[in-house]
């Protein structure tokens, strides 16, 4: 029996692996993205000649193999947006105002059909990875160079299956090991380039992507395996960072010009939303009250300045004016020559 892995949470493991078993026995879903750095997607080959990358798949400190999510892209005006969709893969019930209006346009004519597409939903995956070779290392400079370095890897669905493929296959599959960093199997990423579509798109050919058959450690020294696995990166964290705030969401709508369509349902369904709204209402009339006490207050305190002001003004015209009164001493020097006389 195979030595288990200090790195790899059994349970967590097999409930992951069961998982992953479920999902590829279910239909795919017909309608259908601090400070974190990220590995540049792997470019392709040629039809022929594929580019060749490898890596590490690692857990999260959580024991989080890695994380499934949603996003919507599109691009406008020459500036593309890649937006996280609210609905996840636990709960795809959370409202979503980009899905809200996919499924509006595609009720539509066949231009609003088209625009839907623009919309649609795609998914998307997140991992801890550990670049073991990229082999545009050779010319990048020696600051983009990510050979022996951990990354963020957002890879496509071909890829989660074919980590699915060897999670889930009992006789031949590595399991768990693909994730080990001290005894696993490392992922070669091999890209071809398919023939062009019928619109001239070229899409990347990811079939001969496959696990390396020896076992090897990622780095020679335990006491550096253990440095990197300190540094992996939350994925949870992660996927939370890219969340977006209602009022960006309404801006970005507003953009596309699909407020209309959806502006009931957003309102409805965004408790959130109208919560900040009452909240910006109160702070924005706590704000104006306030600024009229502090504007009472500096009227208050002006008037007594003045007050003051006048009042010093007044004690030190007195003073100056009794500056021409006689004191007691000339008045004793008056008496004193009267006498004389």
């Amino acid at each position: 029996m195979a030595k288990k892995s200090k790195w790899i949470d059994n349970k967590k493991f097999r409930e992951f692996v069961n998982q992953k078993r479920k999902e590829k026995n279910e239909k795919p879903d017909p309608v259908g993205d601090g400070y974190y750095l990220k590995w540049r997607n792997p470019q392709m080959g040629t039809q022929t000649k594929a580019k060749v990358y490898k890596i590490r798949l690692l857990p999260d400190k959580d024991g989080e193999f890695y994380k499934k999510y949603f996003y919507h892209f599109f691009q406008t005006n020459e500036k593309s947006y890649y937006i996280k969709c609210n609905k996840t893969a636990d709960n795809l019930d959370n409202y979503c105002p980009w899905c809200n209006a996919n499924q509006i346009l595609w009720k539509g004519n066949e231009n609003d059909k088209k625009k839907a597409y623009r919309y649609k939903r795609n998914e998307r995956f997140v991992c801890n990875v550990f670049i073991v070779d990229d082999p545009r290392d050779v010319d990048a400079d020696n600051e983009f160079k990510v050979n022996g370095k951990l990354r963020l890897y957002e890879f496509p669905a071909t890829i989660e299956s074919k980590i699915i493929n060897e999670l889930t296959d009992d006789e031949q599959g590595y399991g768990e090991k693909i994730f080990d960093p001290e005894n696993g199997h490392d992922l070669f990423i091999k890209i071809k380039a398919k023939a062009p579509d019928k619109n001239g798109k070229i899409w990347p050919d990811y079939a001969d992507t496959a696990f390396s058959k020896v076992p090897t450690a990622i780095l020679e020294e335990k006491e550096e395996i253990e440095k990197t696995m300190d540094s992996v990166y939350d994925l949870s964290k992660y996927l939370k960072s890219l969340d977006i705030d209602w009022k960006t969401h309404e801006k970005l709508i507003k953009q596309e010009l699909l407020w209309d369509d959806i502006k009931e349902n957003f309102m409805r369904n965004v408790e959130d939303y109208k919560e900040s709204e009452e909240s910006e209402k109160e702070e924005s009339e706590e704000t104006a009250s306030e600024e009229t006490k502090t504007e009472e207050t500096e009227t208050e305190e002006t008037e007594t300045e003045e007050t003051e002001t006048e009042e010093t003004e007044t004690e030190e015209t007195e003073t100056e004016d009794n500056d021409d009164e006689p004191s007691d001493e000339d008045l004793l020097n008056e008496l004193k020559k009267i006498n004389q006389e």
